[in-house]
Formats: C-alpha cells, sequence, structure tokens
C-alpha cells in the first residue's frame, strides 16, 4: 500500500514514501532525528480514504544524504521548496522541525501552500531548554568530548528503550516497536548522541526569530499534545496568535509525536482541511 522510492530535491537523495488517491497532495514533514517512517500509520490511514500523499526523509535523517556544511535553516528551506516544486499545490504538514519547515514554507511560498498542519511547533517555545538554545551556540570542542565518552552500546540501547516512549508518546500507549528500532540505531553509540545534541542546538540557535512577520495566509490548523514532554503547549499557542484565523487544538492524551499515538485524530484534521482546499477555500 505504501510505495518506496529516491528522489532529489535540491540536490539531496532521498527516499520517498506515498500512497496513491486524488484531490490535493498531502506533503508530510517529520521532526528531528526522525524519518518519513514516523507518518506510516497517517499514510496507511491517507490511503484508505483514497488520498494521494508522500513523506521525505529530510536532508541528513533517515536514508537521506547527508546535509552540507553550513547552516541548517536555510537547508531544509530550500529541500522543502523544491518538494513542493515537484508535488505542486499541497496540504502541508509537519512535525516539530518539519512543523518549522512547514511554517515557513508556507509564509514564503503562499502560492504552494494550500493548507497547512502543524504540529507541536518548537519555535516559540521559551521553556528552560529553549532558554539554554537561545545562548550562544555550544562550543565544538564540547560536543566532541562527549562523543568520545566511553558509554557501552549496551547500556546506551537500554535508555533509548526506557526513555524513547516517554518522550514522544503520551502515556499508556503501546509504543511501535519499528520507531523504538530507529532510535536505538540512531542513538547507539556515545558519538550518534554528540552529534544530535550538536545541530538540534545549532538549528535551536540559528532558528531563534524564525517564526517572527509570519505571513500564512492558507488554512492553518496549529495542533499539539498536551503530554508532551520536549516542548510546552504554549509555544502552539503563541504560533496560533501569531497566524490570524489559524485554528488550535490540543491533544490531550498525545506526547510530541501526535501522528504515532493518535493517527486517526491526525487524518481527521488533515483530511477535513483537504476537504475545504478541494472545495476552492484558499484565503481566510
Amino acid at each position: 500500500m505504501i510505495s518506496t522510492t529516491r528522489a532529489t530535491f535540491d540536490g539531496v537523495g532521498t527516499r520517498m514514501l506515498s500512497v496513491a488517491g486524488d484531490g490535493t497532495p498531502v506533503v508530510l514533514l517529520h521532526g528531528y532525528g526522525d524519518s518519513a517512517d514516523t507518518w506510516r500509520g497517517v499514510l496507511t490511514l491517507l490511503a484508505a480514504a483514497g488520498r494521494h500523499a508522500v513523506a521525505v526523509d529530510l536532508p541528513g535523517f533517515g536514508q537521506a544524504d547527508p546535509r552540507r556544511a553550513g547552516l541548517l535553516v536555510p537547508q531544509f528551506d530550500a529541500f522543502a521548496d523544491a518538494v513542493l516544486a515537484d508535488t505542486g499545490p499541497a496540504v502541508l504538514v509537519g512535525n516539530s522541525l518539519g512543523a518549522a519547515t512547514a511554517v515557513r514554507a508556507a509564509s514564503r511560498r503562499g502560492e504552494s501552500v494550500k493548507a497547512l498542519v502543524a504540529l507541536d511547533d518548537p519555535l516559540s517555545a521559551r521553556h528552560f531548554l529553549a532558554r539554554m538554545v537561545s545562548r550562544r551556540p555550544v562550543s565544538v570542542g564540547f560536543w566532541s568530548r562527549v562523543g568520545r565518552t566511553p558509554i557501552p552500546p549496551a547500556v546506551l540501547r537500554g535508555v533509548t528503550r526506557r526513555v524513547v516512549p516517554k518522550m514522544l508518546y503520551g502515556p499508556g500507549v503501546r509504543p511501535d516497536p519499528q520507531v523504538i528500532a530507529h532510535w536505538t540505531r540512531t542513538t547507539s553509540r556515545a558519538s550518534d548522541i554528540a552529534t544530535l545534541g550538536r545541530y538540534a542546538f545549532q538549528y535551536g540557535h540559528e532558528a531563534l526569530g524564525a517564526h517572527r512577520d509570519l505571513r500564512v495566509s492558507c488554512p492553518t490548523v496549529i495542533v499539539h499534545g498536551a503530554k508532551d514532554r520536549i516542548i510546552p503547549v504554549h509555544s502552539s499557542r503563541a504560533l496560533h496568535q501569531q497566524v490570524p484565523g489559524s485554528e488550535l487544538i490540543v491533544l490531550p492524551r498525545s506526547g510530541h509525536c501526535p501522528q504515532l499515538d493518535n493517527p486517526g485524530e491526525v487524518v481527521r484534521i488533515i483530511a477535513e482541511l483537504c476537504g475545504r482546499v478541494d472545495n476552492g477555500e484558499r484565503t481566510r
């Protein structure tokens, strides 16, 4: 039901998961350290509803080519622009880093984004972690020392299996073993942790103020899991205030990745927006 192909966007080779269907296409962007696989539950339900949709591995994640040296935000922006140029005008959906990238694309390329769904967008957060990131970037030397920490791989795997479900899912949800396997592979060595940390802090520092002066005119739904342990709900509330006419939905039992713990509700939101777009609603 879900097709897997290779594609190139902005010079970055990547993997694309897609399902066939009708109507305005749906483009799905994953979060930091994640991959297109996070959308498999959503893709399956969209396929059952007869909706064409694609999910891609963002640069440096999943099976995509590595990112280039230099600033990160422009690379994600250019990649998203190239995806939209390939798919044509689309309903754009993102989670976390993917949400921030989708919001920026909708503001920058309004003609290419028919509607927007932003899940747990991080860029308006003002909690302790966000304040840490807002300071000057942590030195490369620090992350190099983290990468050399002698932590046995078995210990890292055990910690990952315990921590990842709490960070990504809402309480009481049984995690998908494939999701846990992905994160176990991604964090199997101390150097993996250091690389993820280094570039997460770099992205966060670069993205400070990236949501200023937004010009989003398409139908927009901003979604946040009330049980998100990474990004507090106030981040999406702030984004909701920045996008006049947007709708804010707080999912009471979802965590940082509602597409994992409540794919049915995420698809309901997408399908409702798709219906509005297909019926001709464009600007608010």
